[in-house]
């Protein structure tokens, strides 16, 4: 998050501030979405909740950091704080990413028993422990390797000593890892289609899980590998906060939108509010109030 140049451009910032709350404000429905309709949806969601709440809260911290960081720079204790936080939340965001690819495996393994399968083995509950406690262990030893690199003038990772490697190495090290997996997933599941009907259902759920993964992996973890070659230039640097404030919207867009069964509660959740909103229903309350006790 932190590709702010010595000299602060005022409309930069604000497209920053802005973007990063319309991300913020997707992801918090994204999260809305599947708290109601998890019961529709097949999958084990567990890796992809997960990963919402880390860029939820990573990218709303974020965004107040920066909203009050002249108040938050006079006390260098607080920022290095807030810049362990964000290490902590944007690798869990990539570690429950690589979960998401790993379960996804799982399931085109195990064509017939997707859901069985991914919960025989790993639980939610390990899932959660696992996917906090890697990224809590590379910030704890982060922290006690290099004691000063939090704490920028951004409250971010200081980039001095190549502490940044912290946090762009295990981010490598997963897109890398997610990449293979996913060659692997197009491999078994073109195996797995020469011996199953090609318009068996649970196929083509397979196959729109796998776009979905690989839209994923390059939307979240591509624009970090874009803020390598960012050194400045105006264009790439819009590109990049662009790219990773609107990772909430993507995923909205990518696992709510054009999901069918979400489509499908969005409809009876609009046709029954187009109907509680029709001029006769209202009518019929003004004129008998007690009809509806």
């Amino acid at each position: 998050p932190d590709q702010a140049s010595d000299e602060s451009d005022p409309l930069l910032e604000l497209l920053n501030t802005v973007a990063v709350a319309v991300g913020v404000f997707f992801l918090s429905l994204s999260l809305l979405t599947f708290a109601l309709c998890h019961r529709n949806m097949r999958l084990n969601l567990t890796p992809l909740v997960n990963l919402c709440i880390s860029l939820f809260l990573a990218h709303l911290l974020f965004l107040l950091t920066q909203t009050f960081l002249q108040y938050i720079q006079t006390n260098q204790l607080l920022c290095a704080m807030l810049a362990g936080v964000l290490h902590f939340l944007f690798l869990s965001a990539f570690v429950w990413m690589f979960f998401e690819a790993v379960l996804l495996l799982i399931s085109v393994k195990n064509l017939t028993k997707i859901r069985s399968k991914q919960k025989e083995v790993l639980g939610w509950k390990c899932l959660i422990a696992i996917g906090y406690v890697i990224p809590l262990a590379v910030v704890g030893v982060s922290v006690g390797l290099f004691p000063d690199g939090y704490g920028s003038e951004q409250c971010w990772i200081k980039t001095d000593r190549d502490f940044v490697w912290s946090f762009l190495g295990p981010v490598c090290f997963i897109i890398i890892f997610n990449l293979i997996i996913f060659f692997i997933i197009v491999i078994t599941l073109r195996k797995t289609v020469a011996g199953l009907n090609s318009e068996f259902s649970q196929m083509k759920q397979m196959r729109i899980l796998v776009f979905k993964t690989l839209i994923q992996i390059i939307i979240l973890g591509c624009p970090w590998i874009l803020g390598f070659f960012v050194n400045g230039s105006k264009v790439l640097e819009i590109v990049f906060l662009f790219l990773n404030s609107q990772q909430g919207t993507f995923i909205f867009l990518v696992h709510c939108v054009l999901n069918q069964e979400v489509r499908k509660q969005y409809r009876k959740w609009l046709n029954t509010l187009c109907c509680c909103f029709k001029p006769s229903a209202l009518r019929d309350v003004m004129e008998n109030p007690t009809s509806t006790q």
